[in-house]
């Protein structure tokens, strides 16, 4: 397993069902182009090269600006995260196949597609519990 990489377990597979949607979506508003006006408002500023600015000292190294340095750890820890979003649909979307069962395969689509447990239930017309029931056997196909 590489390093950062998340376990496979029961209860985070699980969890990665419940909250596939948003990470689906999430990744999909990571990846449009942002306006070309958003993306150099801040980021392409220029030392002066003429007037008295010109004249003036140059910072040397990093920046001290804290504006921009908010920035930096934003742009980081949204890439970090999109990331480890890929990584679990990623994970996800490698074990579909294994899930067996029109029922079974129904209810996980519903699942992904971010239906509740008993909105599941009233569609399928099955009581809670057996919806609950066939969540946990998809899981164990899952992890096989």
């Amino acid at each position: 397993m590489k390093q950062g990489q998340i376990k496979v377990t029961k209860e985070n597979l699980l969890q990665w069902i419940e909250n596939y949607r948003w990470m689906v979506e999430t990744i999909e508003e990571a990846r449009q182009p942002v306006a070309k006006a958003d993306n150099n408002s801040y980021i392409g500023a220029k030392t002066a090269m003429y007037g008295i600015e010109a004249t003036l000292p140059k910072a040397s190294g990093g920046t001290s600006d804290p504006v921009y340095i908010e920035v930096q750890r934003r742009v980081y820890s949204m890439n970090h995260r999109i990331r480890e979003y890929e990584y679990k649909v990623a994970e996800v979307q490698k074990r579909i196949p294994l899930v067996q069962g029109d029922r079974e395969i129904e209810v996980l689509h519903r699942l992904l597609n971010g239906d509740s447990m008993r909105a599941i239930g009233r569609r399928m017309k099955l009581s809670s519990t057996t919806i609950f029931r066939l969540r946990n056997f998809i899981i164990k196909q899952m992890m096989k």
